[in-house]
């Protein structure tokens, strides 16, 4: 198993870093870069503007190519994850590409982008109703206290199980806004989910910690090593000063890889204390709309929050060293929670 995680790490690693540097030459001298929102910090506009974009194809291709060579493509939750991944990448890559042929920040409308996540997510829930019906039992795990499930009706579980991985995909995209904010976050949630990988694949461990045994799930633990050995290749280019942008290709597939994993091993409200780095940055979204909307008054100096604190003054590496700190204390939290 050492073998196989080492291979899965190096391997994506070397595929994602070599194959950026080449892609980054390329688009430099075609001149193609990431729009920069007009409305965002001056500084962006001058120091981000000629920067490459949809780097995260390549943390995508170097982590399903991994998938076959050294992790069992025949098993079930490996191929609902990888159909998930591409599916939102794809439509993040859409965006993307309409950003940069037409010059400006906007994209893909959003609520095209929604309907289609909700279809994609449908498709989901009714293939991990087939591989295990314990995915079909509308209940929520929640270890506080003493362990027990939540049950909630079928048709407002499916509602909570589309808001998971669609809030995350989309908060992951959210937050994905300074160099290298999004990518330490994203690792160190895979790491948490590796620990709940093997938690509730291992019989023993998952009667001890009295969680919901989901058989034939470990395999998952070499998918997210090899997406974590893809994004340390992207990371090292995207290191202030950015040589090259994740894009929507890369956030929303990472997010929904991250959301669905998370309801594969039936702890989403443990996923919801590690991910909160990512809820915050949407919610800080969701208020400064819904206050200009009704107030006409903005709570923060600039949403998603990050930028807030930009425009208070502090440094973009200070705010993007603050923010993987918050998300190293966050995922602290949701294990000891996990193991009390």
């Amino acid at each position: 198993m050492w073998l196989k995680a080492i291979f899965c790490l190096g391997s994506s690693f070397l595929m994602c870093f070599f194959s950026l540097r080449k892609y980054i030459n390329f688009m430099n001298s075609k001149n193609i870069f990431q729009p920069i929102r007009s409305d965002g910090p001056q500084t962006h506009l001058i120091n981000k503007k000629k920067t490459p974009t949809m780097g995260g194809i390549f943390i995508m291709l170097a982590t399903l190519i991994t998938t076959a060579l050294f992790i069992d493509i025949t098993n079930r939750y490996i191929l609902v994850v990888c159909v998930v991944m591409i599916s939102f990448a794809l439509i993040g890559l859409t965006d993307d590409l309409l950003k940069v042929f037409y010059k400006n920040s906007k994209g893909f409308k959003g609520s095209y982008k929604i309907v289609i996540q909700f279809f994609i997510i449908g498709v989901a829930f009714l293939w991990l109703n087939l591989i295990d019906p314990i995915h079909a039992t509308a209940q929520i795990f929640i270890p506080i206290a003493s362990h027990y499930y939540f049950y909630l009706p079928l048709s407002i579980y499916i509602v909570f199980f589309t808001m998971v991985i669609v809030g995350t995909s989309n908060a992951v995209n959210l937050t994905d806004g300074l160099d290298g904010l999004v990518s330490v976050p994203a690792i160190i949630n895979l790491f948490c989910l590796i620990f709940l990988i093997h938690a509730c694949s291992n019989k023993e461990l998952a009667k001890q910690l009295d969680i919901p045994q989901i058989l034939f799930s470990g395999e998952l633990i070499f998918f997210c090593i090899a997406l974590i050995g893809a994004i340390l290749g992207f990371l090292i280019l995207n290191l202030k000063p950015a040589k090259i942008f994740m894009g929507d290709v890369g956030s929303l597939g990472i997010g929904s890889v991250l959301g669905l994993i998370a309801i594969i091993c039936k702890q989403e409200f443990i996923f919801l204390i590690i991910s909160s780095l990512f809820i915050i940055e949407a919610l800080s979204v969701i208020i400064q709309v819904g206050s200009y909307k009704i107030r006409k008054k903005r709570v923060f100096l600039m949403a998603p929050i990050h930028h807030h604190f930009e425009k208070l003054g502090w440094s973009e590496q200070k705010v993007v060293f603050r923010f993987w700190l918050a998300s190293l204390f966050f995922a602290i939290i949701g294990i000891l929670i996990f193991l009390n």
